[in-house]
Formats: structure tokens, C-alpha cells, sequence
């Protein structure tokens, strides 16, 4: 289109990028084979194609991408719900209720918009006002609600191991079943474990959970773990009420579980005696992020169990936790009767806890409680700040009286995490004991109140982060824990890596230093691993290793490939130098779309062992039965691109594809923020075509959405077109709609490619000579829908002569 007004000469144009009037000289115009009449189209400066076009979107000097925007007759942009989604921008009050298509009044409703229009260059610029822009949607209220929906998340694991002495097999099978209705959170989880024909279900919680945003506090009901800054975590059947935010419910956030196996293991994740993980990790070392923690103030037990029989176990600290003490601001409050993992003769005690927490400045927080149940009192405070932004510190103290026993103490925690310069970080915590003091479980307990080895005493945790451009980077964390019976146990890892142009190097570090008799350190002693891996192109790498354990001494290989988004493999060779055990073993991990699935296989001459786990979730509503490779979280939705089956979806939680009726799982969606849904359209048939590509959705907690994808299917022609002498049509020649539209122009050979055409439509070619000719268009009755474009010949006929335009 700049080229157009090059060829015409303007005669006068002024050089901004509003709207101006250019005038034309028309023997240039005709002498260079364009129609001239095409300049009264072009006359009010360049300007875009009526339709959908994709161009690049700025905002407020802010670059969106690229976006899927409409524009009419008059080449003038139109702010569709799509637009709006896109640029975060509010929707006209008038026009709430209309449809999805519509061009809406924002320029009515908002008369300080700037919109500039740079068609040559594919671009659409917007300044708008700052009232006109959504901001966050828990401060606005702008933010979608309600819907119904069930769910069932599971993760089912299992591991079998045959060998010449016998064998053995363990299973578990985690599920949480539940649904979303009104804005109501209905959730129960349950663990079934079967070790060598030993089988126990734990029930871990049953709840009903809502928000209350005018008071801005959620509610629960039911089998709950109380929250709260000083007496998180006690099980309890009851009420609760705590604040509402965003940021609540994160308490596994940056926590992390990292250890070594010496061999294909099996690692359990427990606290407050309770199970929330288990997973099998391969052999080396291991890092598991995201654990569904019922607190954030309560211990991690943790038990590595190799599949040659060896276990370990050790304890990640609560005070290690990074972003622990970070609680909002408000009261906490819980009612009920304590629900213990022991098991009582008695009937279970009432209990009721109260805390707050209350801002000091900008940097600072302090918080207090109570907690009080038949035979047991404790009161609690923690101060929690940062100085000058930089350097964190979390003091707790906690105060019990056991009356029942006439037992009292205290419970005093430090934590300090701070960066020390050159990329070198420092986080160390400290918690102590007195003698007499009790938590709530162990209070009435069988045994355990008189047993010292089941209470620490001293429990320190340091932790060494450091990263270099040149030397890599290096982590270290020791921790040590102290019983009343003087048992001592103590925990060292690190780990160096460093990138090299065609190699990585690693090297690891795990000890475990018990005292005499510690039942805790069943496989202790300095393991060390040294590792080398070598990218081979694309998402294949190779990999060897050198592993020392004890008098046990390892050298072994792997190869890994991704192959794509589905499918990824390891195999594996180990050699035992200092003996003749040599294992071969073999992992494949599928993402067939709708769940995940993990089979492994580990082979030595003593002994086979096979794993598998599979998990996701399963979402029953109103469309039918959707599965997703994903855990259902608590606020989650269903997505549909028309009826098209294969879609891919990109989401929060990752990838998604629609299944046979053209529905996916939005697996978890950020309450009170902004989550975007965004269609692949490589993944589409050639001739689909999306109204918007992109969604922007703000979810309240606790609801369900229907996100629906408006496709559009297109048939683009490329046409051969002659005149009724057989004669190809002159190249620039103007191509119109029935309407008068402009729609594009002849190419060489008489080529006419046409974007979006439909059977039976007529259109007019007029040449620069004045003269006209009238094109039917006629397709085939199918299309194949993998084509770009459709081919034919047509022959335009003769119509009445046009005069030249004024």
C-alpha cells in the first residue's frame, strides 16, 4: 500500500501517521498497469484490508506480540473481545453482554485513545488512559466466577523386584476426588500403599473450602490442617477461618527435597506423620520440587529406599524452608476435634487455636497465637523481617504445657538467609528444645512423652549457594540433628556443575554421619559422584559417571533422548569395579496426550526390577469426560477449539491437546491473576482459521470456565484467471467484491489469489483501459482441509465499462 502512494506521486501528503488526503496522478497510475480507480481507495492515506488481519500489537510502548485483529471497510480498527483479552483492556459497560465478534464502543467510552494505524509496516500502536487498562483483578473485582465441575487426580506407582533370595513388590495409589461448584472448593485425599502384602490406606484430609472476598477471608470445614503463622499444620476435624489472597496456599513453594541414590529408588516424602509424596528416581542424584505440603512450619521426613535393599533416611528442617514465614496479614482462626495418625483409646480432644499476623513498616511482620485442647496449652509469636532488603530473619518462639503430665518448655527458632556478594548466597537456621517441651501429638501419646529418642533436641541447618560465569556453579548444606537421648546425626550434600562449550561437567557430594546404633542411617557413609555429559544435537545427550559409595565403587553410562513433547527415553549401563555386578537398565516416559505414563526396567545377575507409575486427573462436565496429563488443581477450566480433535493449547500448567471432540483440560489457573490460553495454530488444519488465537482469563478461586475457541474455515483459492479470448489478465488489474470492497490484485500470468472465498460469489476485475469484467467463483463441493489453497481456471466475462473516477 506504501508503494502504491510511491507510484501515484501524491501531489500533496503530509508525512505523519494520521489520516491525511493524498491525491494521485492518474496517467501514472494507468501507465503502470494499475486500475485508477484504486486510488479512491487509497486516497485517505494507507490504510488496511477490510478482515482479519495479523499484525504486531504495541500498548502504551509496550510490544504484545503478534495479534489476530479486525478491521473494517474503511480500513479503521475494530476492538473486539479478542483485542481486549489481548491488551488487557476493559470492557465498554454498554457493551458487557454483546457478543464476541462485535466491534465494542471503546473509543466511545474511553475518548483519550490514540490509535495509530501503520499499515506498511504491519503494525497497530494504542495509548490509552490508565483507567482503561484491567490491573490486578482482586483489587478491580474483574474476575470470572462459578461453573460446575468434578475431578479425580491419581498417581499410581509401582515397583517389583525379583531375585534368586525372593523378591518384592510395592504399589501405592494416590487420589483426590472433588468438584468445583459456586465457587465452593470440595476435596478429599486418600493413599492407598501395598509393601510385600502389607497394605494400609491413610486418609489425609476431606474438606469444603470457600473465599469470601467482601470480608476477605476463606472458610473451611471439614478433615483440615490448620494454617496460621505459629500453629500451622495440626490435623484436626473442624472449622477454620484465614485470610484470602493470592499468594495464600503456596507453602510448598521453593521447597525443595534434593539427596543421592545409589540405585533405582524409591523416595517417601512425610510430614506430621503423615505421607503427601512418593515417586521413583533413578539412579544419581535427585531433586523434587512442588510437594503438596500440608504446612509450611512442619518437618520432612524423608526415607531413600534402594532397590537392592539399602535405606536412608534424613530430616529437611521447617526453619530451612525458604519463604516459610511469609503469612498474610490477618487472623487465623480453627475449631474442631484433633485427628491424630496414631490412633487414641480415648476419644480425640477438642482443640481451638487463634493467630494474627500484623505489618510493622514495609519490611517487617509480626505474629502471635494461642492453642488450647483438654490437656495441653501453648502459646507462640515469630517476627519475621528484612533489612535493607537484602538479608531475612525469622525469629519463633513457642511456649507448651502438658497438664496432664505437669510437663512445660519452649521452642525457640533462628533463621537467617542473605546474599554475601559475588553471587554467593547464605541461608542458616537454628532451632533448640528445652526438655519439657511437648508438641500437640505427643501429648497423652503412648510412650512417646518417656521416649527421648523421639524428640530432637538441637537442630541446625547451613546452606551455601555460589555462582560463577568462569567456575560454575556450586551449592553445599549441612544439617545436624541432636536427640534428648544423645543420638547424633548429621548431613552433608553439595554439588559443583559447570557448562563447557561441548561438555558438562558435575560433581556430588551426599553423607550421612550417624552415632552408634542409629537407626536412621542404615546405608551412611561418603558417596561421591563425578560426572561428565555431552549434548549430541537437537534433545539427545550422553552421559558417564564415576560413583563411589563406601567400599563400593561404580562406573556406568547413559544415553537420553527427547524425541518430542510426548515421548523421551534413558538407557543405561553400570559396571562394579571392584566386583563383577553389572546392571543395564532402561526408562520410557510417555505424555500420550491425556496422561503421563513412566516404565522402567533395571536388570543385574542377581537380581530384576520393574517400575511403573502413571498419573493425571480426570474432569467430569457439562461437555462430558476430559482427561488431562496433569493434577486438577483448585481452580481449573476446559477448553474447546471448535470440534477439532489434536489442537495444542498452551496453558499455565504446560501443553494440552484436544481430544476427539475438540475439549481440553485447563489443569490449574492463578486465582485473582491473569493467565493467558493460546492456541498453536501449526497444530490446525491449513484451512482453519482462529477469530482470536489468544485468550486472557482472571479466575476467582474455586471456579470453573468454559474457554471456547471460535474457528473459522476458510477456503483460499488461487485462480488462473483468462478473459473470454483465452488471454491471461493483465497483471494490476483491480480485484472488487459484489460490495465495492478492494480485495486484492492480478499477478503476473493472470494470477488472482483470493484469502476467503464462498460459492457463488461474483467479483469484478477492472484494467487500467477502463474496462470491466465480471469473475463467478465456483468451488468443489469437498475440500482437503491439510491444503493451504485450492487451485482452478476461470474466465472473466466481458461486463459494462466504467468511467474514470473523479
Amino acid at each position: 500500500m506504501a508503494a502504491l502512494l510511491g507510484l501515484g506521486e501524491p501531489v500533496a501528503a503530509e508525512k505523519r501517521e494520521d489520516a491525511a488526503e493524498a491525491e494521485f496522478d492518474l496517467s501514472v497510475l494507468s501507465e503502470r498497469g494499475l486500475d485508477p480507480q484504486v486510488a479512491d481507495y487509497f486516497r485517505s492515506a494507507p490504510r488496511f484490508r477490510e478482515g482479519t488481519q495479523r499484525v504486531a500489537l504495541e500498548l502504551n510502548g509496550n510490544r504484545l506480540g503478534l495479534a489476530e485483529l479486525r478491521f473494517d471497510r474503511d480500513g479503521q480498527l475494530c476492538f473486539t473481545s479478542g483485542l481486549l483479552d489481548k491488551a488487557g483492556l476493559k470492557m465498554p459497560a454498554a457493551d458487557a453482554q454483546a457478543a464476541e465478534e462485535v466491534c465494542h464502543a471503546f473509543l466511545r467510552e474511553y475518548p483519550q485513545t490514540q490509535v495509530i494505524l501503520r499499515p506498511n509496516r504491519e503494525e497497530v500502536a494504542l495509548l490509552v488512559p490508565t483507567r482503561a487498562l484491567r490491573g490486578p483483578a482482586l483489587d478491580s473485582g474483574v474476575y470470572a466466577r462459578g461453573g460446575t465441575a468434578g475431578l479425580l487426580n491419581y498417581d499410581v506407582l509401582g515397583f517389583d523386584t525379583r531375585s534368586r533370595q525372593g523378591g518384592g513388590r510395592f504399589f501405592s495409589a494416590t487420589t483426590e476426588a472433588g468438584f468445583n461448584a459456586g465457587d465452593w472448593i470440595v476435596r478429599s485425599r486418600q493413599l492407598h500403599v501395598s509393601n510385600d502384602g502389607q497394605e494400609r490406606t491413610e486418609h489425609l484430609y476431606a474438606y469444603a473450602q470457600r473465599d469470601f472476598l467482601p470480608w476477605q477471608t476463606t472458610f473451611q470445614a471439614g478433615q483440615i490442617n490448620s494454617a496460621g503463622p505459629v500453629f500451622a499444620g495440626v490435623q484436626l476435624s473442624g472449622v477454620q477461618f484465614m485470610p484470602d489472597g493470592a499468594q495464600r496456599g503456596q507453602a510448598g513453594r521453593g521447597v525443595w527435597v534434593e539427596g543421592m541414590a545409589f540405585d533405582a529408588s524409591r523416595v517417601e516424602v512425610r510430614q506430621s506423620g503423615a505421607l503427601i509424596h512418593t515417586s521413583l528416581v533413578p539412579q544419581g542424584p535427585f531433586s523434587l520440587g512442588g510437594l503438596p505440603l500440608l504446612n509450611g512450619t512442619s518437618d520432612l521426613e524423608v526415607r531413600v529406599i534402594g532397590q537392592s535393599g539399602s535405606e536412608r533416611r534424613f530430616v529437611v528442617p521447617a526453619a530451612s524452608f525458604p519463604g516459610a514465614a511469609a503469612f498474610q496479614p490477618g487472623y487465623y482462626l480453627a475449631l474442631g476435634r484433633l485427628r491424630s495418625s496414631h490412633g487414641r483409646g480415648e476419644e480425640p480432644p477438642l482443640l481451638a487455636t487463634g493467630s494474627g499476623t500484623w505489618g510493622l513498616g514495609q519490611a517487617t511482620s509480626f505474629s502471635a497465637g494461642l492453642l488450647g485442647s483438654d490437656d495441653y496449652r501453648s502459646s507462640g509469636w515469630a517476627l519475621d523481617s528484612r533489612l535493607g532488603q537484602q538479608v531475612g530473619v525469622g525469629l519463633r518462639n513457642s511456649l507448651s504445657h502438658d497438664t496432664r503430665s505437669s510437663l512445660a518448655g519452649s521452642q525457640n527458632s533462628l533463621s537467617l538467609n542473605s546474599p554475601l556478594g559475588a553471587g554467593v548466597d547464605l541461608d542458616l537456621s537454628a532451632t533448640l528444645r528445652s526438655t519439657g517441651y511437648r508438641d500437640l501429638l505427643q501429648v497423652g501419646e503412648a510412650g512417646l512423652k518417656d521416649d527421648p529418642g523421639s524428640r530432637f533436641k538441637h537442630q541446625y541447618t547451613a546452606a551455601l549457594g555460589w555462582s560463577d560465569s568462569q567456575l560454575g556453579g556450586f551449592s553445599l548444606g549441612y544439617s545436624r540433628n541432636l536427640m534428648f537421648d544423645g543420638r547424633l546425626s548429621r548431613r552433608l550434600h553439595g554439588s559443583w556443575n559447570k557448562s563447557y562449550r561441548h561438555a558438562s561437567l558435575s560433581l556430588s557430594v551426599d553423607s550421612d554421619l550417624g552415632s552408634g546404633g542409629d537407626r536412621h542411617a542404615i546405608d551412611s557413609g561418603l558417596g561421591v559422584r563425578l560426572g561428565v555429559s555431552v549434548p549430541l544435537g537437537g534433545d539427545r545427550r550422553i552421559s558417564s559417571y564415576l560413583n563411589r559409595r563406601g567400599e563400593r565403587l561404580d562406573i556406568g553410562g547413559d544415553y537420553r533422548e527427547r524425541v518430542n513433547d510426548t515421548l523421551s527415553y534413558d538407557l543405561g549401563l553400570e559396571q562394579d569395579l571392584k566386583g563383577d555386578r553389572q546392571i543395564t537398565r532402561g526408562n520410557l516416559n510417555l505424555m500420550p496426550r491425556y496422561t503421563q505414563v513412566g516404565l522402567g526396567v533395571t536388570h543385574s545377575p542377581v537380581s530384576t526390577g520393574y517400575s511403573g507409575q502413571l498419573s493425571g486427573g480426570v474432569v467430569l462436565h457439562e461437555g462430558g469426560l476430559t482427561f488431562s496429563p496433569y493434577a486438577i488443581q483448585e481452580t481449573f477450566g476446559v477448553v474447546s477449539v471448535g470440534d477439532l480433535p489434536g489442537a495444542r493449547v498452551a496453558t499455565p500448567q504446560g501443553p494440552v491437546w484436544t481430544d476427539f471432540s475438540g475439549q481440553a483440560v485447563v489443569a490449574g489457573l492463578p486465582a485473582y491473576r491473569n493467565s493467558q490460553l493460546e492456541v498453536d495454530t501449526r497444530s490446525l488444519p491449513r484451512r482453519i482459521d482462529l477469530r482470536n488465537g489468544t485468550k486472557n482469563l482472571e479466575a476467582g478461586r474455586g471456579s470453573f470456565h468454559r474457554v471456547d475457541f471460535t474457528v473459522v474455515k476458510v477456503r483460499r483459492l488461487l485462480l488462473k484467471v483468462t478473459d473470454e479470448s483465452a488471454e491471461p489478465l493483465p497483471q494490476g488489474a483491480s480485484v472488487f467484491s459484489e460490495d465495492g470492497a478492494f480485495l486484492t490484485t492480478v499477478v503476473g500470468g493472470g494470477m488472482v489469489f483470493l484469502n476467503n472465498v464462498e460459492a457463488g460469489q461474483r467479483l469484478t476485475i477492472r484494467r487500467a483501459d477502463h474496462t470491466a469484467c465480471t469473475l463467478p467463483v465456483e468451488l468443489s463441493e469437498s475440500a482437503d482441509s491439510d491444503r493451504l489453497y485450492e487451485t482452478a481456471t476461470a474466465v472473466c466475462r466481458a461486463s459494462q465499462p466504467y468511467g474514470r473516477p473523479l
